[in-house]
């Protein structure tokens, strides 16, 4: 009997519906995802699917090449995007090595969107992690009412929960119908190799006019702003230097102890865009310290992916209209705010004594049941792509005053000249 139901179809079920009675052919790839390229309702179209049979369709170092060169083909030949998507995110066994190759990548989707290159995300069962950032960085997304869409999977946002809540009452607050409900770019559609490639064809037949301008940008932010409730954006603003973001002349600190969450996204880009909207400012530092994007379901409900992509964009729209944007890790950064972060600055550096993560030790643990041994040489971190450069203990005086956190401290301590963060 043939497989009807889009979810449990294999992936070539899934392109042979889309592709019903048009020709189409897979390109060449060094890894698990694949590429296709056809015709759709009369029009050329790139498809980049991952593929749910291989390692959960999680992207390691080599799925994010030839996603790359995809994005670079599309760019050159005008064509369409259709992501599909079924992925757990970013293959963790992989170590840091994968969380440059995601930062790289993300970098080509930002300016690909900033470039006009139309793009839609095609949802199958699940997209986690740095698949909902994709999911959340294209033009528009489509999937069914059971569909898992979230930064954090249901095992570490029920972890993360302070009652015994069940893994079905946290997948129904992420599943589709919640997602539509509050999302601005979303269609639901029955879970059906058919319906999907009905949705599909209708996207690809209209005419696609994807713009993404500063006024488009703040009507976003307005929308992200209104889900929130006033309490939570006036308990950021509120929070002071220790806890949250905060503009001080030409550096954006972000320095705190707790998971960065909504709130904070929309504070961070509010700040950047009020000092470098209309050329007030042409150089920019964000100082970021903290532990990594949030876990908790109250973040999560709004779509925690599209606050921290919204921040990239915002920032990666400032850089391409001339400004300097400088990020620099002095304390620890892990997980979503780091590869948004890091994909949208024009360069990143690392502080000495400063670390990197691919997820908060707690995720880790509900993930693997152990921390994971992520310690690496200063080096490696620009060989493999998550900095740009590692600044030497010895010209501590090159860097901003930035703010710094002492292991088992709450409060943050000023950088001094001469302070090491090695020596505690």
């Amino acid at each position: 009997m043939e497989q009807k139901i889009y979810s449990r179809a294999e992936l070539s079920q899934r392109l042979a519906a889309l592709f019903k009675g048009s020709a189409w052919q897979y390109l060449a790839t060094n890894s698990d995802l694949r590429l296709v390229e056809g015709q759709i309702a009369k029009r050329k179209v790139l498809v980049i699917a991952t593929d749910p049979a291989a390692a959960l369709g999680t992207f390691g170092v080599a799925e994010c090449v030839d996603f790359k060169w995809a994005l670079l083909r599309a760019r050159a030949t005008g064509a369409p995007i259709l992501l599909l998507i079924d992925s757990a995110g970013t293959r963790l066994t992989a170590g840091l090595p994968v969380q440059g190759a995601i930062r790289a990548l993300m970098r080509e989707v930002l300016d690909a969107r900033l470039a006009e290159v139309p793009m839609l995300a095609v949802i199958g069962r699940y997209a986690f992690g740095s698949a909902s950032m994709l999911s959340f960085s294209v033009d528009a997304r489509l999937y069914s009412e059971s569909t898992q869409l979230a930064m954090s999977g249901p095992r570490v946002l029920q972890a993360a929960l302070a009652d015994d809540a069940s893994r079905d009452t946290v997948s129904s607050r992420i599943n589709g119908i919640s997602r539509a409900a509050v999302g601005n770019a979303e269609q639901l559609v029955a879970d059906d190799l058919d319906a999907y490639a009905e949705a599909v064809h209708a996207w690809v037949a209209k005419p696609i006019r994807p713009c993404v301008t500063r006024e488009a940008l703040l009507a976003e932010r307005r929308h992200l702003s209104q889900r929130m409730s006033a309490g939570a954006q006036d308990a950021v603003r509120a929070s002071g230097k220790d806890e949250g973001p905060v503009l001080d002349g030409d550096t954006l600190r972000c320095v705190m102890g707790r998971s960065f969450g909504a709130a904070d996204a929309i504070m961070l880009a509010e700040l950047a865009e009020s000092a470098c909207s209309h050329g007030a400012m042409k150089r920019l530092t964000i100082v970021m310290d903290c532990p990594g994007h949030s876990t908790l379901m109250q973040d999560e409900e709004l779509i925690l992916s599209q606050y921290l992509v919204h921040l990239a964009l915002s920032l990666r729209h400032l850089v391409r209209e001339g400004v300097s944007i400088r990020l620099r890790v002095t304390g620890t950064l892990s997980g979503g705010i780091y590869i948004g972060l890091a994909a949208a600055a024009s360069s990143t550096e690392l502080a000495p004594g400063a670390t990197i993560r691919t997820l908060p030790v707690s995720s880790l643990l509900n993930i693997f049941g152990n921390e994971m041994q992520e310690t690496a040489h200063r080096a490696s971190y620009v060989e493999w792509g998550l900095v740009d450069r590692a600044l030497p203990s010895g010209r501590m005086a090159d860097m901003d005053p930035g703010f710094v956190r002492i292991p088992g401290q709450s409060r943050a301590l000023q950088v001094g000249s001469l302070v090491d963060k090695r020596s505690w």
